[in-house]
């Protein structure tokens, strides 16, 4: 919901603009066409407009770029005004293009081009989905400025006109030059005055090294785009730390940070993630891996802020860092720079025990109509976020009453020809390993499933018609059953399905196959986490979701 409503206002505004624009100032009708016969290539709209661009095609000539730019293919072109390119000489302090080197145009006509056509209705508030012929991405967003809203690209410049329809791609007409990233992560930070304690920790752990590497000339792909979160001097302070000894004295436990075990080079680490992630991407999953070994960062859009580490504990919240859009969002020639606005470190945490009531999630608790009152019947186009499902089929939330706990289940209708499988996003789990128990009601007919947790299959299947047998609690255990419910019920059962090794503290992707049974709805209740040397027994939850522990026994 978070990601959907954050680029729905970006997009609802852009979208808007772009109406505005393509009406009032287009220089033609836009109208989408099938065939290359209907409009001009993009030289030749060029060519027939010399008052505003020809400049751009004086660029063109000299790098030769007007040949490709002249016959059939799929281009996006950022086109800069004759006054945007005149102001670029200015700021170069050159008279004219020839003044320039043509290795420089070219770079420069390359960093305008996209090889596919993108309109503004695709934009969102982070980078386009296709890298520049140049090699870098383009970021776009919405500036309000003075009540007039412009679509912004790479924080450079303004869309004057958008959209225009060529035979060979599409115009976006600019009002300034874009000028690539000329600085890897690296350099970005230790070049910055702001950033003097983070910059002089990259250097003494050798991570300057890692992040000043071109993606071209990386030999480990999977590090060649990279993004960095960075806390300035005036956050350290915050904590007390006023240099980087202090920082040193503070983190590094072996006194040598270069040494990847060393918790300073842990700490760096721990600021990096893999890929080029600009804010649009970091909203749009709920964690991210990070160079420190099986550690990961969560992320929270809320409100309009975007936080890091934003979680609740063992039932305690822990306020997150916020990321500061604008020292946000900057382009490196190996990835993106974002400002942390408080200290991000890594947290050691023991597993605990997760009891996860399915039904209390954001999409069905803002609805007072609904929740913990009637059933809500979802369909494949308005599903939760936290539930993946292929169709046909779609699960509700039913309010079923005691003994549910808070009287309340997902309908899950598993089957060959209903849904083959439903994924859950579980809540976060602290790296661990932990027995899984499924707790529901059992139905009335067989329907076997396989667990599994980010693709790795857990050790029982489950069937949805098999009762609980009878017994003690130890001997219930032991066959891999419990009671979850406070007063016990008979056909509301806790299953144990396995036995799972979690790697990173995170969120993860738990699945159900439906491996037998055709017509079947799975009445699931709860998930349960617990970690293998605790209790499993307890606590045991009451219909109004209050927990019952273990009875005291007196010696």
């Amino acid at each position: 919901m978070r990601t959907k409503y954050f680029q729905r206002k970006i997009a609802l505004a852009i979208c808007a603009l772009s109406f505005i624009l393509s009406i009032g100032w287009s220089c033609k009708k836009l109208s989408i066409v099938s065939t290359t016969t209907d409009a001009v290539n993009i030289v030749g709209y060029l060519d027939e407009h010399p008052d505003s661009f020809s400049l751009f095609r004086q660029m063109l000539s000299i790098t030769g770029y007007d040949g490709f730019l002249s016959v059939y293919g799929h281009y996006t072109l950022f086109l800069p005004t004759n006054n945007a390119v005149k102001l670029y000489l200015q700021k170069e302090g050159k008279t004219a293009l020839t003044d320039i080197n043509v290795d420089t145009l070219k770079d420069l006509v390359k960093f305008h081009l996209l090889q596919d056509t993108v309109y503004t209705i695709s934009f969102t508030d982070g980078k386009l989905p296709y890298l520049t012929m140049y090699g870098q991405y383009l970021v776009t967003g919405a500036n309000y400025q003075n009540g007039v809203t412009h679509i912004t690209v790479n924080k450079q410049a303004n869309i004057l006109v958008p959209n225009l329809r060529e035979g060979n791609g599409v115009i976006h007409v600019i009002d300034k030059v874009l000028q690539p990233a000329t600085s890897s992560l690296a350099q970005l930070v230790v070049n910055n005055p702001k950033y003097s304690i983070f910059g002089q920790a990259l250097t003494e752990t050798g991570l300057y090294d890692s992040l000043n590497i071109l993606p071209g000339d990386n030999p480990d792909t999977t590090r060649a785009w990279v993004t960095l979160l960075a806390e300035s001097d005036s956050v350290f302070q915050t904590q007390g730390i006023n240099n980087y000894d202090e920082l040193k004295a503070k983190y590094s436990n072996t006194g040598n940070p270069k040494d990847v075990a060393d918790s300073l080079h842990l700490f760096v680490d721990y600021h990096i993630l893999y890929n080029a992630n600009y804010l649009a991407d970091i909203i749009s999953s709920s964690s991210f891996n990070t160079w420190a070994p099986t550690q990961v960062i969560t992320t929270k859009y809320t409100g309009d802020s975007i936080l890091i580490n934003d979680d609740v504990f063992n039932g305690v919240h822990e306020q997150g860092v916020e990321l500061d859009r604008a020292g946000s969002d900057i382009s490196a020639t190996n990835g993106v720079l974002h400002d942390a606005a408080g200290l991000i470190a890594i947290k050691k945490r023991s597993p605990f025990p997760v009891y996860w009531d399915v039904c209390q999630y954001p999409e069905i608790m803002s609805l007072p109509a609904y929740y913990g009152k009637q059933t809500y019947n979802y369909t494949l186009t308005n599903l939760p976020s936290f539930i993946t499902d292929p169709g046909p089929a779609a699960p509700s939330y039913v309010y079923g009453g005691a003994p549910f706990v808070n009287g309340d289940y997902l309908k899950i209708p598993l089957g060959a020809n209903r849904t083959p499988w439903v994924e859950l996003k579980t809540p976060l789990l602290v790296q661990g390993k932990y027995k899984v128990w499924i707790c529901y009601r059992t139905a009335g007919r067989d329907n076997v499933d396989q667990v599994s947790i980010d693709g790795v299959a857990l050790q029982r299947t489950i069937n949805h018609h098999t009762y609980m047998p009878s017994g003690t609690d130890a001997e219930r255990e032991a066959q891999g059953w419990k009671v979850y419910t406070s007063p016990d019920q008979k056909n509301w059962t806790g299953y144990l399905v396995g036995t799972i090794d979690i790697q990173t503290t995170s969120q993860h992707a738990l699945r159900f196959t439906n491996l037998q049974g055709t017509d079947n709805d799975f009445w699931l209740d709860m998930i349960e986490f617990i970690p293998v040397d605790m209790d499993q027994q307890y606590p045991r939850f009451q219909t109004d979701g209050t927990p019952v522990y273990a009875p005291v026994v007196t010696p």
